[in-house]
């Protein structure tokens, strides 16, 4: 599989020099009709998104809409950038509730897998929650006639419990008037977390993460969804060797040399090419 992503040539140093992907939250993408759905316990604020394209054909509106009207870069890999990893971790303790019940609070991942390690998972001011399988994690978008109506077969809420089949499926359900982007997308999910840095301190990070599960859980109300208009997450950089960049027909001379110079430093193996769609 061979995915293209589409961006501002400026963009691509970033990304280089940070070795991460920008995932942007559901409700910020640029179709304001996307995941029409509503819950007692998960809003879609909760679904961050990173899009691409698998056709290996060059897309005119792709460059025109995402990659600065043919003066960005096309970023090729071949295969998802994100290295799969399989967590495992135990975080719990016990509370008393408004009732006196004892009750327990906390995660348990018993080989999950997910696109992030556990400390990009525990990240400042949000939780990162693994798919239940590795398909779920990317995929192709489904175009069709009427989103909101056909969304209603994977959501069933009531005040007290929440219920999404397929997961990561709705973040890939689109309007039909989106067909010609033919777009794969990978999706998180995400929930409040402390407002620290996990790496400082972890034992604090995860003293803070209980206490808002138990207000979370006590309040009967569920997670709230991070307040991040987007989360960058790390990518396999041994991917860089295997890369391939276009060039925009009507990138400037100073973007050029920018993005050349931050693929010698970072990715000194990358391909470069040149598009071949002359745009005016």
């Amino acid at each position: 599989m061979e995915i293209h992503h589409y961006t501002r040539a400026s963009t691509l140093p970033l990304i280089l020099q940070s070795g991460k992907l920008r995932f942007t939250r559901a409700d910020h993408l640029d179709d304001l009709l996307e995941m029409p759905f509503e819950t007692f316990h998960m809003s879609r604020q909760a679904y961050f998104v990173n899009s691409w394209v698998k056709s290996t054909v060059e897309k005119s509106g792709q460059w025109y809409r995402y990659a600065d009207q043919h003066r960005g870069v096309r970023l090729s890999f071949k295969g998802s950038p994100f290295p799969l990893k399989k967590l495992r971790l135990e975080l719990s303790r016990q509370y008393k509730s408004s009732n006196g019940e004892l009750k327990k609070v906390g995660l348990r991942l018993n080989g999950a897998p997910a696109p992030f390690t556990k400390e990009t998972m525990f990240g400042k001011g949000f939780l990162l929650m693994p798919w239940t399988d590795e398909e779920s994690f990317g995929g192709d978008v489904l175009y069709v006639e009427d989103p909101a109506d056909y969304v209603k077969q994977f959501v069933r809420s009531t005040p007290e419990i929440t219920e999404i089949t397929g997961g990561a499926r709705l973040c890939r359900i689109k309007a039909a008037h989106w067909e010609d982007q033919s777009e794969f997308r990978f999706a998180l999910v995400a929930i409040r977390g402390p407002e620290l840095n996990y790496e400082d301190s972890p034992d604090e990070y995860e003293h803070e993460l209980l206490n808002l599960m138990e207000n979370w859980y006590s309040s009967g109300k569920g997670a709230p969804s991070s307040d991040l208009p987007f989360i960058d997450l790390p990518i396999d950089t041994l991917m860089l060797d295997h890369m391939t960049v276009m060039l925009g027909s009507g990138i400037s001379e100073k973007d050029r040399e920018a993005v050349l110079q931050a693929i010698q430093h970072y990715a000194p193996n990358a391909i470069v090419l040149e598009s071949a769609i002359l745009a005016r």
